[in-house]
């Protein structure tokens, strides 16, 4: 049991491919330490046969047999494929963009590589203030903002803890002054 411990944990620290055969020799020195190598280095030394393959899922499995006075350990380790890390990043509008609209309506477009769902959600923030609920798209329709400048940055939200955030972008917003009232009819004199 000792043996299969040791045998596991050899496995374990070097890198596996899809399947891989390999034969290692194990022999016990006189102080009663079991040492592994790929080589015999003494004449006693009995050959453990490893083949090692790997499945996506989320269990091991060990499993071993004595052939030919040869233990023969196979162990089938499922492993979960890692995601990349999740990103987020602003389509539209663009850093430095200056936008005209007498409505004050900005509309913001982000695209990440994660699909969204009811728990991976992305959130708005502008000016430093979140704005609406956090949403399963990724475009916002802004209404009503004051011209100026705005900071607006998009938010990956992962049952609502922050996942992943945009760079923060700043738009130019002008529109018409609101205290001169709307273009009145020329008058003829």
């Amino acid at each position: 049991m000792k043996l299969i411990n040791l045998v596991s944990m050899l496995l374990f620290t070097t890198a596996a491919t899809t399947a891989v055969a390999t034969t290692i020799y194990s022999w016990t020195d006189d102080n009663g330490v079991v040492h592994f190598s790929d080589t015999p280095e003494v004449p006693q030394a009995s050959t453990v046969e490893l083949s090692i393959t790997e499945v996506q899922s989320q269990s091991t499995m060990t499993d071993h047999n004595q052939v030919n006075n040869v233990e023969v350990v196979t162990i089938t380790a499922e492993i979960e494929p890692s995601l990349p890390a999740a990103t987020i990043s602003l389509l539209a509008p663009l850093h430095q963009q200056t936008l005209r609209n007498n409505d004050g309506k900005i509309t913001v477009r982000a695209v990440s590589n994660r699909k969204l769902n009811k728990k991976l959600q992305a959130q708005l923030v502008i000016d430093g203030h979140v704005y609406g609920k956090p949403q399963t798209q990724l475009s916002w329709q802004l209404t009503n903002i004051d011209r100026g400048s705005h900071q607006i940055q998009i938010q990956l939200l992962n049952n609502g803890k922050i996942l992943a955030s945009s760079e923060s972008i700043t738009v130019y917003l002008h529109r018409a002054s609101q205290v001169r009232p709307k273009n009145s009819p020329v008058q003829p004199r």
